[in-house]
């Protein structure tokens, strides 16, 4: 465990005392509190109403410490009433949430935070009652659907990056007792990879969503008792992985990216604006959940034609027809018409309505505009459609042809979902395919920006020519 500061906690707790604890509730100092000045202080001593929070730090940053003192003081401050612990499975709970109440002070010997009989875990019914505070009722990430119980005056979710998004859903959902002094959910973990983690607490910020980010450098009581523990770490990880385990920040760690050029500071701009004159590049991905369609256009820039993409339409659990609808709500009329572009297999007809996909498309949005259709016979090889976007997104000489409408607040902007998608897609190892993992939700908005950009911007050998010859790349 990761030692923290060692001077005595401001906060001593008197409060309910348990039938199940034999301490006294008066006699009880907390002798744990966080390095000051540091993320971790900022982190604990965050009392924002409603606040979701989350302490995000490296390996040995002293994320369970902190989390547990952060159970207690939340626990007090909520007494009698009680909270909600979420864990990656019940086994962390005896492995690692009960040793840290129970670790105690290398220098003095003392427990940073309780003595083994100011407090009680049933392992039964997964309740931790304690001499301070309310009952902290630990539930299990492995069964998301299990996460219920009363109305809980706190939450706490421990490593929630390893967790499914549902476990991080259902603990906040049940944390609504109106009785509550100070409502609020805090999870602390090591961030793992671009996933639903960072879609909460990533780069868009959110009034009651703070995160509190600490590298390990930072814990100089861990140093203290092992200067060699940074050094440690580094032998044994890539630099992708000193960024998530040492500096406690969103990386992609799960494979190479798929659209390594994107970048979204650089892509996602706000006065990528719609021009009335031009017709609208529409591509489609079919899936149901979810249902992807990429809106753009195509317009002169300074290096060549570009493309801008000026809207997205994500819609899970759907059709092809509930999209097409939300098209046409959206561009009700568009004089200059519409290019159709997108998955070759979406001609293929039902068995049941005996129409295909483009079918559909055709019959929906012709009273908008002109329809022009461009689906390839066969889809282009993976590959390609990749290189073809990437191109786009900047060529060897830093150009830019492909940028994304961005508005404000961007959390609810059409084009977020292509955005994460480009963060989040990655090539399945040691391969140029796309990984796609059963119920996987990010790939196809990226896959229906790819139809539109390798139809019209293919990837390719360059061709020049000399006169009027010509002229192929020659090998």
């Amino acid at each position: 465990m990761t030692r923290v500061a060692t001077q005595l906690c401001a906060w001593a707790l008197v409060g309910l005392l348990m039938p199940a604890v034999a301490a006294t509730a008066e006699e009880l100092t907390i002798r744990w509190a966080p390095i000051p000045a540091t993320p971790q202080e900022g982190y604990f001593d965050d009392d924002t109403p409603g606040g979701k929070l989350l302490f995000a730090g490296g390996y040995g940053a002293g994320k369970t410490m902190t989390l547990v003192g952060k159970a207690l003081k939340l626990s007090a401050i909520n007494a009698p009433l009680p909270g909600i612990f979420t864990v990656p499975d019940f086994g962390h709970v005896i492995d690692t949430i009960i040793p840290t109440l129970e670790d105690r002070d290398p220098d003095t010997g003392d427990a940073w935070f309780l003595e083994p009989d100011q407090f009680h875990y049933h392992q039964t019914h997964h309740i931790l009652t304690w001499v301070g505070g309310g009952p902290i009722h630990f539930a299990s990430g492995e069964d998301p659907r299990s996460i219920k119980g009363p109305n809980f005056a706190f939450g706490l979710v421990d490593e929630p990056g390893i967790q499914p998004y549902a476990a991080w859903r259902n603990t906040v959902n049940r944390v609504r007792n109106v009785r509550a002094t100070l409502r609020q959910v805090a999870a602390a973990g090591t961030p793992e990879g671009l996933g639903w983690l960072m879609d909460q607490f990533g780069e868009d910020e959110r009034a009651d969503y703070h995160v509190y980010t600490m590298a390990t450098q930072e814990n100089s009581e861990l140093l203290r008792f092992v200067p060699d523990y940074i050094k440690q770490v580094m032998e044994n990880a890539t630099e992708a992985e000193l960024a998530s385990y040492l500096g406690g920040k969103f990386t992609n760690l799960t494979g190479a990216l798929a659209y390594p050029t994107f970048d979204r500071d650089t892509h996602w701009r706000t006065g990528v604006a719609i021009d009335a004159s031009l017709p609208l590049r529409v591509a489609f991905d079919f899936n149901v959940d979810p249902m992807a369609c990429v809106i753009g256009q195509q317009a002169p820039g300074p290096f060549g034609p570009e493309a801008r993409v000026v809207d997205a339409v994500v819609l899970y659990a759907s059709t092809v027809m509930e999209t097409c609808a939300e098209i046409a709500k959206r561009y009700p009329a568009w004089a200059p018409g519409l290019v159709i572009y997108g998955d070759a297999t979406g001609k293929a007809r039902s068995t049941v309505s005996l129409k295909s996909n483009y079918d559909i498309i055709r019959e929906l949005l012709a009273p908008i505009g002109p329809l022009t259709m461009k689906v390839p016979t066969a889809n282009p090889p993976v590959t390609r459609r990749l290189n073809s976007v990437n191109t786009m997104l900047k060529n060897a000489l830093g150009q830019i042809r492909l940028v994304i409408r961005k508005t404000e607040p961007s959390r609810i902007c059409t084009t977020r979902e292509l955005i994460r998608s480009l963060q989040q897609t990655v090539k399945k190892s040691g391969t140029d395919d796309i990984e796609k993992k059963a119920g996987e939700t990010v790939t196809h908005a990226g896959e229906a920006l790819g139809y539109w950009i390798d139809a019209e911007f293919p990837a390719g050998r360059p061709v020049v020519k000399a006169g009027s010859t010509r002229v192929e790349w020659l090998l």
